[in-house]
């Protein structure tokens, strides 16, 4: 072989051995499971980790605890064991309708389950959403006397809970008839108790948004309860506040104020959590815009991150992910021990480049930033639950608690086209 052909030959050789282990690297990450597999589920009408307000899990007794479908069964109370990185089934049973959703609120003393019918479209009557109250001792969760109590008597495409420094409960839907839908409010007696009859914000200048619409209520700054929704038609995402102590259907006790307004700048993705042992009572929400809807640019601001200060009664606004990065659903975590706010979000699986369609499901990503100065990095942030063949994971929820080094970190998204459960379960260092 002349020395020329053998150079070009042996450069040949080199060339396809590099290439090869270029498609060899991109092989395997495409083959990579990030995150961990868990039960399947079969009989339940909605994605059983859904929807973009509601938290499905919680932290209580050294183990995290998550509401989920058990097939045939219904919803029941699960505990993670991290020995062993599963989901066990406690037996303890709550709502056994397979079209419900429920929103999960852990006070320190009982565990609060409340349980809507869903719909996509007008409320329908006769479809109660209901609140299920636990005690928990030696390990085991228990039915309170008495339970379920009746919050409201529509279907609704979503439903959230607080509890206030009275010991009543707060709930808010949005409630669709005909082209509009009305934003509702009730409240309980202390405890989960009597709830009294649903009645719509008062005073509030626009509590009729699109049907298409979600709301959401957060327990804030010791003694107040505030509730944002969204508007579409007017790109409005709106915050009411309410004392504890003073009449919920007075007008008066109400101060209503526009979080966030523009064109297209919000959507119906909406989750909003807050740190109660801040003594300054900040609230911090995630919204998804609209920006994308007939735009091509991919630098325009698709999640915001919100924060609202109550010294000074305004809202702070940050972009936590751009149009280019596909996103949606945003899911907030407060991090006590690091200070940071950490988002989680869908966005396409790793092995796909770009979106035909923003909010196609795929994989869990996560972004960080600081609590103080929330700053976000570009793109779409770190995966935390990703399938080799799951590439159609959705709608990852945790906990309203905040999270620190004791608890470690969990979130849980579903594979609606494999019917399977999903999960992250990591710890948290400490702060330096």
């Amino acid at each position: 072989m002349k020395p020329t052909l053998r150079w070009l030959s042996r450069l040949l050789v080199l060339s396809l051995a590099v290439a090869g282990s270029v498609l060899g690297v991109a092989g395997s990450a495409q083959a990579a499971t990030v995150g961990t597999p868990s039960i399947t589920y079969s009989g339940v009408v909605n994605p059983p980790t859904a929807d973009k307000p509601q938290s499905k899990l919680w932290w209580n007794g050294g183990s995290w605890w998550a509401n989920m479908w058990t097939t045939g069964r219904g919803w029941s109370i699960y505990r993670l064991n991290r020995n062993t990185n599963t989901w066990v089934d406690t037996g303890v049973r709550s709502d056994s309708r397979a079209s419900t959703s429920s929103d999960t609120l852990w006070d320190g003393t009982h565990l609060y389950i409340a349980s809507n019918v869903v719909t996509s479209g007008a409320s329908a009557s006769g479809q109660p959403a209901r609140l299920y109250r636990y005690s928990y001792s030696n390990g085991k969760y228990s039915l309170s006397r008495g339970f379920p109590t009746t919050i409201s008597n529509n279907s609704s495409e979503t439903l959230t809970i607080a509890k206030d420094s009275t010991g009543a409960l707060w709930a808010t839907w949005t409630q669709v008839s005909g082209t509009t839908s009305t934003v509702f409010v009730n409240k309980s007696a202390a405890g989960g108790t009597n709830w009294g009859r649903p009645f719509v914000v008062p005073g509030a200048p626009d509590a009729h948004p699109t049907p298409d619409d979600v709301s959401a209520v957060v327990a804030f700054q010791g003694d107040e309860i505030g509730i944002m929704w969204t508007d579409q038609g007017t790109g409005t995402a709106w915050w009411a506040t309410h004392d504890d102590e003073k009449n919920a259907r007075n007008p008066g006790s109400w101060k209503v104020k526009e979080a966030i307004k523009g064109r297209k700048r919000v959507d119906d993705h909406l989750n909003i959590k807050t740190l109660q042992s801040d003594p300054s009572g900040r609230v911090y929400a995630s919204v998804k815009t609209s920006l994308n809807d007939g735009s091509s640019d991919p630098n325009l601001a698709q999640e915001l991150l919100l924060v609202f200060r109550p010294g000074t009664g305004s809202f702070r606004q940050t972009t936590i992910a751009r149009t280019g990065d596909c996103v949606t659903r945003p899911q907030i975590m407060l991090d006590t021990e690091n200070n940071l706010v950490r988002v989680f979000h869908t966005a396409p699986h790793s092995s796909v480049r770009g979106c035909n369609v923003s909010g196609e499901a795929g994989s869990i990503y996560e972004k960080t930033a600081s609590m103080d100065n929330p700053v976000f990095r570009a793109g779409r942030g770190t995966l935390v639950i990703e399938g080799a063949t799951s590439t159609k994971l959705n709608n990852v929820t945790s906990t309203k608690q905040s999270v620190n080094a004791t608890t470690g970190i969990v979130v849980m998204a579903t594979d609606n086209t494999n019917k399977r459960y999903w999960f992250s379960n990591r710890s948290l260092k400490p702060a330096g």
